[in-house]
């Protein structure tokens, strides 16, 4: 699963991996952020120059918030770690893809050191700011988001396995690399659906394929070829997932006016918009 570890070193890294080529676009608190930063973010996220300013800026903001959480060396060793064991290999193993993709160790320590800042900073200063749901809150946002608790009475896929990682990813990037594959196609009734694969599945446009997993057997993805009409699941059987749904919209809401409230307190410089 060498490519879901390395799509995440690109999320964390990619404010800190653009060289200062280019002049300063913006001054954020008397920290600067430059022409090439901008550009970088946008060919690396695909997003507009607006979206990667206004990024920038959020990430300028947020490590001036985050400049007093500490991080331990053991943390570091913990989370390196788990993501070796999500993408079944050894952190040997992981050292030497880091390397194969011209990265640095170091540098990628210091990406799962940020990303544990980040996972304390919105504990500590946005999750605290969510209460907890009432019943008639989740079965309100139950009512107005009926596409999210529905599920296809039937789903159509081809499966492509493989015995490594290696193949399954580059299977993905090249699909007429078939050696290695073994294809076959499937039908899915609704109920039989993990909520995990069904997420995944919904998330997936008919010939398109899903992101690769390890299903414990083998590394899979599936080509989604056809879905059947959607039926609404009851609120009874999908209240975790109502639940967890409802504190997703109010985190993004929380977070989004956290950055307001520093936005309007910061000292920010637009030097060439």
């Amino acid at each position: 699963m060498k490519k879901l570890f390395i799509t995440l070193l690109l999320l964390l890294g990619v404010f800190s991996e653009a060289k200062i080529l280019n002049g300063i676009a913006i001054v954020v608190n008397g920290e600067p952020i430059t022409i090439a930063e901008i550009d970088a973010v946008q060919a690396q996220l695909h997003v507009s120059k607006k979206e990667a300013q206004n990024m920038l800026i959020e990430n300028r903001l947020q490590k001036a918030a985050m400049k007093n959480i500490t991080v331990t060396e053991e943390e570091i060793d913990e989370r390196i770690a788990l993501v070796a064991k999500q993408n079944n290999m050894s952190v040997q193993k992981m050292q030497e893809v880091i390397k194969g993709q011209n990265q640095s160790w170091n540098a990628f320590r210091d990406q799962m050191k940020v990303g544990i800042q980040k996972q304390k900073f919105f504990r500590s200063e946005i999750v605290k700011t969510i209460s907890q749901p009432s019943e008639d809150e989740l079965k309100f946002f139950y009512d107005n988001h009926p596409e999210q608790f529905s599920m296809p009475s039937s789903i159509t896929v081809m499966e492509y396995s493989a015995a490594s990682a290696e193949k399954i990813q580059t299977f993905l990037q090249n699909t007429n690399e078939t050696g290695g594959i073994n294809q076959t196609k499937k039908v899915f009734q609704g109920a039989e659906l993990t909520p995990q694969l069904l997420a995944m599945i919904s998330q997936t446009q008919i010939g398109a394929l899903t992101p690769a997993f390890n299903n414990g057997s083998a590394f899979v993805t599936y080509m989604v070829l056809e879905k059947g009409v959607e039926q609404a699941k009851p609120f009874d059987q999908v209240k975790d997932a109502v639940t967890m749904a409802w504190k997703k919209e109010q985190q993004t809401e929380a977070i989004k006016k956290y950055f307001e409230k520093l936005k309007k307190n910061a000292s920010i410089e637009m030097v060439r918009p």
